[in-house]
Parts: structure tokens; sequence; C-alpha cells
């Protein structure tokens, strides 16, 4: 099927494109009038089966509702415009597994949709005369139509790269090689022998002190274990001390209490043993002299007084006896536990500077001769780590030599892989190209009379045109930007569809995009004569059914009206009052 949007310049034929690509992520960009429909819904057919995109067009960040309307009960699929998660699926990559496009890569380049839009989809109204194939960098375009065409190998990007990254070993032990062998040539690097007898030399000194360091090693055991011994003993008589003297001193104490008991003892003896007082306890005037039995005070009788008062003192002389028993006695306990103490102080400090005389004329000697033979042991174990070191350095370049050998190997196996494999596909790419260039010549001939021989370059795909009393030139060297470029563009596309029904292998999407190709249908003479050729061609490729049983729908935007009706051709006309976004005419149901 074809269809024509025709109409004068900023009419919307471009707008109306974008709003037909916009719901499968395709373009990013977009007129105001798109951005102000709630929802972009598109319907389209994959290999006999129908799906329906919708987007917001608000929104142009919203995930797209993609639906099979051959399969009414599935769900539809919410899917992302881009992602940065690796394994999840973006629109355009699912509607690149549904055109059976892998997703190619080859070094830092890698292909979507949008790069098949840009190739092989679509020629855009401002690269359609001046660009090719839509202006793509030549490795983006060689890796989309490698792909299209069923050129592009996994296997054979798996070899290129495995070969690469060889080439790049080899490469930098090559150069790792050529710079030791500048820094020895100026005398920055030792002579091999005479590092490897220092070396030898080295090791023979530290074999010696390791031996030395084992000596004093175990010596300074010894001393350790003769110095936890002497701790222990001091570390007991010092208990031994500490107990010792606190016996004592709870004797002392107790003497020190009896000693005081006996004075309270003999202070109360002695106040009763005083004769009774003569005067008044209170006036201080001699007492008078009263009649026995009576006090001489107060005039009472006081019969038995002086025998309580002899009962007190007989009990007081008691108590001070005993207390001066039990002195004795504690006297003689705390002489013996002081004299015990002073011992245990004689033998804690006869231990300790026992021990204190053992650390320093023992252990101390036997700690700085092992520190010294450890240091001297591990000073040269560094010295000989070192020269090691310088003698590898030395002995670099036959062991570089071996590794370049062995990197050489494995480059050339990887290369003689890779080069196999490309053999292979050489063939087959000339095979292509071939049958490629026959279909380019016969659609530019077509389109154009006077070419006299077309082909494709098995490279790098670019084109090579010759017409009549003409040398042949490849894109860029047409003329400036017209006719003949949008006839090369436009017939690229072309013979690449007439290849996909010839080839099984290569997979052409059933759409053909060309914004304004027919500048010159409104003229006369010969841009006249090319337009309707243009379209007579473009008819004949939408007639022709793809290997899917399904011809290739054509969309195709003119400023100039079709010359004549033609059968099957849909023309949709618009201009600046009647726009295509709001006078469309209402979607047929497919």
């Amino acid at each position: 099927m074809v269809t024509f949007l025709v109409g004068p310049s900023k009419a919307g034929k471009s707008t109306a494109l974008e709003a037909l690509l916009y719901p499968l992520g395709l373009t990013t960009t977009v007129m105001p009038e798109v951005r102000a429909c709630e929802q972009i819904r598109l319907v389209f057919r994959v290999a006999g089966t129908r799906w329906r995109a919708t987007r917001s067009g608000k929104e142009s960040r919203a995930r797209v509702l993609l639906e099979n309307l051959d399969a009414p009960g599935e769900l539809g699929r919410s899917l992302p415009v881009s992602s940065t998660k690796a394994e999840e699926t973006t629109v355009g990559g699912f509607v690149q597994g549904l055109l059976q496009l892998p997703a190619a890569s080859r070094g830092a380049t890698r292909i979507g949709l949008d790069d098949f839009y840009g190739t092989v989809l679509a020629l855009r109204q401002a690269t359609i005369a001046s660009e090719f194939l839509g202006g793509a960098r030549d490795t983006a375009r060689i890796l989309a139509l490698e792909v299209v065409l069923g050129l592009w190998n996994h296997d054979l990007a798996g070899l290129e790269k495995n070969a690469s990254e060889a080439e790049n070993r080899h490469r930098t032990a090559r150069s790792a090689l050529t710079q030791f062998k500048k820094l020895r040539d100026t005398g920055a690097l030792a002579d091999p022998d005479s590092v490897r007898a220092e070396c030898e030399q080295k090791q023979q000194e530290h074999r010696v002190a390791a031996e030395r360091l084992q000596v004093f090693s175990i010596e300074l055991t010894a001393a350790i274990g003769e110095h936890g011994r002497l701790a222990a003993l001091h570390k007991a008589a010092e208990q031994h001390r500490r107990k010792t003297a606190k016996q004592a001193q709870s004797l002392q104490d107790r003497l020190s209490g009896l000693m005081a008991d006996l004075a309270r003892a003999e202070g109360r003896l002695a106040a009763l043993l005083v004769p009774q007082a003569q005067n008044c306890t209170r006036c201080r005037q001699a007492l008078p002299d009263r009649e026995p039995g009576l006090c001489r005070q107060c005039g009472q009788q006081h019969t038995g007084a002086e025998d309580r008062l002899e009962q007190q003192r007989s009990a007081l002389r008691t108590e001070v006896e005993r207390l001066r028993l039990k002195m004795s006695d504690a006297q003689d306990s705390a002489s013996a536990a002081a004299g015990g103490a002073a011992d245990a102080e004689s033998a804690a400090a006869g231990t300790l500077a026992a021990r204190d005389a053992y650390d320093r004329d023992r252990l101390a000697p036997a700690h700085g001769a092992a520190h010294q033979a450890e240091k001297e042991a591990h000073g040269l174990s560094r010295d000989v780590a070192q020269l090691k070191r310088r003698l590898e350095d030395a002995d670099y370049i036959t062991a570089q030599k071996t590794v370049i050998e062995a990197a050489k190997q494995e480059m050339e196996a990887a290369q003689g892989a890779r080069d196999a494999a490309r053999n292979a596909q050489d063939v087959r790419r000339k095979e292509v190209t071939g049958r490629w260039s026959e279909l380019f010549l016969a659609r530019m001939q077509q389109i154009n009379p006077a070419v006299e021989n077309a082909c494709i370059d098995p490279q790098d795909f670019t084109s090579r045109v010759k017409e009549r009393d003409e040398a042949a030139k490849t894109f860029p060297e047409s003329s400036v930007a017209g006719g003949p470029k949008v006839a090369t563009d436009v017939g690229m596309l072309l013979w690449l569809r007439d290849l996909g029904r010839r080839d099984p292998a290569v997979r052409v999407p059933p759409l053909l995009v060309i914004d304004s190709p027919l500048a010159g249908l409104g003229a006369t003479g010969a841009d006249h004569d090319t337009s309707l050729r243009l379209i007579d061609t473009l008819i004949s490729v939408a007639d022709d059914p793809s290997a899917d049983g399904y011809a290739c729908q054509v969309i195709a935007a003119t400023n100039d009206p079709l010359p004549r009706p033609y059968p099957g051709v849909r023309e949709i006309r618009i201009d600046d009052g009647h726009r295509f976004f709001d006078h469309a005419p209402a979607a047929e149901q497919a």
C-alpha cells in the first residue's frame, strides 16, 4: 500500500510522520500538535500479527503500551521508551525483536531501532537530498546494513574481538621490551652477573644472620623463662609480706585497744581509792561531824555504803589484773607478728632484688642481642629480595622474549581463526553485494534512464553511479544537493527490498518512509519525468509481496499533488487551513 501526504511546506506533513512513529519511541523531538494529544496510538502489522502501540503525547517519558490485537485475551506489555537497566526491554527493543533484527555491536558502536530507522526505514526531509542514507556515522551505517543483509555474524564478532585483544597484548609486550632496552642502554639497569654475585653474597650473609638469630632466640627464651620463675617467687614473697604485715597490724591494733581498756580501768580504780571529800560539794565549806551512820553532808543515814564501795574497788582490781594479763599475751603476739613481718619484708626485698638483677644482667642483654640479630636478618632479607627483583629485571629481556613469543602465537592463532571466518564471510558479502548492485542498477535505471552503471562497495556499502557521457561518481561527488542524491538514496532502499524478496537471509522491515522526495513533481521537463518515474517505482515496490506474504507499506510526503489517480494509492491532501492533526480522516478498521 502507498500513501502520499500532499501539501505545501509548513502544512504538517512531517508532523504526521512524527505522530506515526512517536508511539514506537523512535522520535524524541515532536511538534506541539503531537505533544498536545493525550495519547498517540499506532496500529501496525509485523509478520501477519497486528499490534497496537499507545504512548502519551504530553509525557514523553511515560511507558508505551503494546497490545497484540490478534490475541484479545493476552495482557498488554507496558515498556519504557529508554532504560538504563541491561535486563529491561524497551519498546524499541521489543519492536526490533518483532522485526527479527538482532541487537548487534562492534567495539563502541551499538545499534538499535533508531539506527535501523535512520538507515533503512526512512529518508528524512532534512537529509534526503544531501546525506547518504540519513547521514549516519559510517560505523553505525555499515553495522546496520550488515544486520539487514544477514552479514553480521555474532561468532565472527567474537573472533574479531579476540584477535584485537591478542594483537594489543602482543603490541604491549613488544613495547615493554623496547622501553626496557632503552633503559638498559642508558645505564639505568645493572649488569646481571654483578647483581647475581651480590645477591649470592647477601644470601650467604642472611643465612649466617638467621642462624645467629636462632641461637639468640633460644637464649632469650631461656632468659624469659628464668625471669618468669623469679617473678613468680617475688610475687609469692610479696603476697606473704602483705599477709604478715596485715596480721602484725591487726595484733598491734588489738594491743592498743587492751592498753586503752586497762588505762580506763586503772583510772576508775584510782578514783575509788581517793578518800571521801571533807567539804560540801556545793558550798565547799567544811562538813560538820555527825553521828555514825549519818551522811556528813546531807545528814541522812547510809547503812552499808562502805561495803558497796569496797565491792566496787574489789571488782575494779580484778578487772585491772585481767586486762594486764591479756595485754601481756597481746604484747607477746604482736612482737612475734612484727618479727615475722620483718622477715617477710626482707624475703620480698630479696626476691625483687634477684629479679631486677637478672633482668639487668641477663634478660636485657639477651633481648638486645636477639633484637639486633633480628634486625640484621630482616635487613639482609630485604636486601636479598631487592637484589632478586633487580636480578629479575636484569633477566627481563629473556623472560619478556618468551612472553612476546607466547603472545605472538596466541595472536597468530586468533588472527587465523578470524581470517578464516572473514574469508567465508567475504564470499557471502561479495555474493550479496553483487546481487545488490544488479538490483540497484535496475532501480536507478528505472528512476533515471541515463544511468549506465551502478554498483555497491562490498566493504562500506557506499554507492557509485555512472551516467552517459559522465564519469562515475560516488554520493559525495554528485551534485551538491538535489535530484541525483535523492535518486541514489531512494534507489538504495528500493534495491534492499528487492533483495529481501529474493534472499530469505535479508531482513528488510516492510515499511518505507520518504519525506518530500518529489520536489520536481510540479515542474516540467527532466525533473517532472524523474518524479513520475519515482512514483511508479514506489508503487511497484508496494505491490510486490515480501517473504511473509505482505507487501511493503510506503508512506511518502510531497509538496505537489499527484498528476493523476493511481490504483491502490491513497492521497491525503493537507494545507494551512486543512491540517493533518485537525482534519485527519478517520482510521480504517484493518
